[in-house]
């Protein structure tokens, strides 16, 4: 009997020719887990991302478990549950990262509050020492919550008489949407005694963690042979000269706190942090379209701007292995730095580099 299994895909060997390069960037079409490990080794001076947080967003296969195993065709997942297949796949494309950086490189990367932890266990287990955590914390999270209530009169087969329901007439970036305009009256006696109860809190905050690769020998002999090893205190400056902190805000969190605490020390206390504007319905300028094409996720340029500042010295070369939009790619090359930047899906590539075409 012939065996049923199918042979592993073939992975490539050699980096593959780039879908665009300038003396800026150069963006490749592909995996990042089986293309960082074909750049050369120990050239890139810090990385800077937004993958994917193996939550199932808005049920794309990208960021879930089938779309991980197919960065992992050399390894049986089969008997793995989806987190522990998500932490394997940051731990791919973290050796990847660990194989492309130099010695005491920076990494900063996104992550979300369930799987943050996977991530960082991935990173770790990569090799990489954890340094920090920086908070993003905004007020435009959509909370991903259950109805128990509505969904118990569900369970045992009745209809809401005066539920209303308002469904989009288009696809947006988001897909089609639903609106309840009213949540309507509990039918059965288990619905009534759960009426506003729900499963999940609304998501204001995004961990950012840094990690750097271990240097050779002592921070300081690194920082002379390799370049790269600490943190651009200075060029991370905010406000009034402030030190960098490791909470961020978007403008409304900064005014809630302003509301209330009012001033200390003669001063608003969303003083003392970095603010970055933040839309979850961002203009145009933040979210480019192209081909009639535009990406769910977006991070605010200002924000990526400063993570690149902060851990890249001037003029270095950033490593993004999951372009999307290209918001890092453009915050990068706005700030002068070079990017090497990796995308698997090739409908968003049109989207960074018109990033790039727009940015002298």
């Amino acid at each position: 009997m012939p065996d049923p299994t199918p042979p592993p895909a073939t992975r490539l060997t050699e980096l593959p020719e780039p879908v665009f390069a300038d003396g800026r960037a150069t963006l490749y079409l592909g995996d990042a887990v089986e293309l960082l490990p074909l750049l050369p080794a120990a050239t890139i001076d810090s990385l800077v991302t937004d993958p994917p947080y193996g939550l199932s967003f808005n049920g794309q296969a990208w960021d879930d478990a089938t779309g991980f195993r197919e960065s992992l065709p050399h390894i049986d997942t089969s008997a793995m549950s989806a987190p522990e297949i998500f932490e394997m796949w940051c731990t791919a494309w973290a050796a990847g990262a660990m194989h492309a950086l130099k010695p005491g490189a920076h990494l900063a990367v996104f992550g979300g509050a369930r799987t943050w932890h996977r991530m960082v266990r991935g990173i770790e287990n990569a090799g990489f020492e954890i340094r920090d955590q920086i908070a993003w914390l905004h007020t435009t999270g959509m909370p991903k919550s259950m109805d128990l209530s509505h969904a118990i009169d569900k369970h045992h087969g009745v209809q809401r008489p005066d539920r209303t329901v308002q469904k989009s007439e288009h696809d947006g970036v988001l897909g089609a949407t639903r609106t309840v305009l009213s949540k309507g009256t509990p039918v059965t006696e288990d619905a009534q005694r759960w009426e506003g109860w729900g499963t999940a809190l609304r998501p204001a905050f995004e961990p950012i963690i840094i990690a750097r690769k271990p240097p050779e020998g002592n921070t300081v002999r690194n920082v002379l042979a390799q370049g790269v090893g600490g943190i651009n205190i200075d060029g991370g400056r905010f406000a009034d000269d402030r030190w960098p902190t490791n909470v961020a805000f978007d403008p409304s969190q900064a005014d809630a706190l302003d509301m209330l605490t009012g001033t200390w020390q003669g001063e608003s206390l969303s003083q003392k942090f970095p603010i970055f504007r933040f839309d979850h319905k961002p203009s145009s300028g933040e979210r480019p379209r192209a081909f009639g094409r535009s990406h769910t996720t977006v991070k605010p340029l200002g924000l990526m701007r400063w993570l690149v500042t902060l851990i890249t010295p001037p003029g270095a070369t950033v490593l993004e292995p999951f372009a999307g939009s290209g918001t890092t790619v453009e915050a990068a090359v706005s700030g002068g730095f070079r990017v090497i930047a990796v995308e698997k899906d090739r409908t968003y590539l049109p989207l960074v580099i018109s990033r790039l075409d727009r940015t002298p």
